[in-house]
């Protein structure tokens, strides 16, 4: 369904909200969080207030007491979007920025944020956002942890956010993406790496993602220290072969690794041979 826009005009109490959301810069708010402002009026009348706002198309609701403030350019031209979805995110749901919503933040990615990932402890679930935006929730129980304040936002380490990026793929662009990000990255803390290979993967993740480094080690001389490869070597068993994407058949097997390469050299370096 099309959003509707209107352009009713707004009561003078409905400006002086509506200013001070913006002139906070609160783009994205809770209710509740508005007791902090030193409105001239009672809690009950800003409630009050947010519902006709939203009502005459200013604001748009996320979720139970949350809102989206519109800029008053989408309101007034009818064209939606979201001033910064990362902060709607960390809004919606309490965690932290991961997977490629991370790569972006750590000026790893080009992409465009039109789905926001948050990684949370407990919680699995997708909210659609005008229509274009999609925020997804992922739970991480035991794997919630390695993040930091970075530009405004919590967000996963760079090194775990390689390590959740191989973890789950899909999440990121898929490997050719990965590799691509890892090879402009020159802040990768590689001993951080370890500790969560070391906590959290399987040998069947150590197997493929020392496969990964190690062909981008061989053909484009990204420097990986060895002890990283020795540490996912001692982790491929002799016998336990895997594929590195489940859903595809089987492909060539690299037999230093015990890993079918199903997707390909020529696709997992793309970016690579090809520009």
């Amino acid at each position: 369904m099309q959003k509707k826009f209107t352009t009713r005009p707004l009561s003078h109490r409905e400006q002086e909200l509506y200013l001070v959301l913006e002139s906070e810069g609160r783009n994205v708010f809770r209710v509740r969080d508005l007791k902090e402002f030193k409105l001239p009026f009672s809690y009950e009348h800003v409630r009050v207030l947010v519902q006709r706002l939203e009502g005459k198309g200013w604001l748009t609701p996320l979720g139970k007491g949350v809102y989206l403030r519109l800029p008053a350019s989408t309101v007034l031209k009818g064209r939606a979007y979201l001033e910064d979805p990362f902060k709607v995110g960390l809004t919606l749901f309490d965690g932290y920025l991961a997977f490629q919503s991370a790569l972006k933040v750590h000026g790893l990615s080009e992409y465009e944020p039109f789905t926001v990932y948050v990684a949370t402890r407990n919680k699995s679930q997708t909210v659609t956002v005008l229509e274009q935006y999609e925020i997804r929730a992922i739970t991480f129980r035991k794997r919630y942890t390695g993040y930091e304040k970075k530009d405004g936002y919590v967000v996963s380490t760079v090194a775990k956010t390689f390590f959740d990026c191989f973890f789950h793929p899909q999440y990121a662009g898929g490997y050719p993406e990965i590799l691509k990000s890892l090879h402009a990255c020159q802040s990768m803390d590689w001993e951080e790496f370890l500790k969560y290979l070391r906590k959290f993967a399987s040998d069947s993740l150590c197997q493929k993602i020392g496969y990964l480094l190690s062909l981008l080690l061989s053909k484009t001389k990204y420097e990986v220290p060895k002890k990283v490869l020795s540490y996912l070597k001692s982790r491929a068993k002799a016998g336990a072969k895997t594929r590195l994407d489940p859903k595809r058949a089987k492909g060539n097997i690299v037999r230093d690794w015990q890993v079918y390469d199903n997707i390909g050299e020529g696709k997992l370096l793309s970016w690579w041979l090809h520009g």
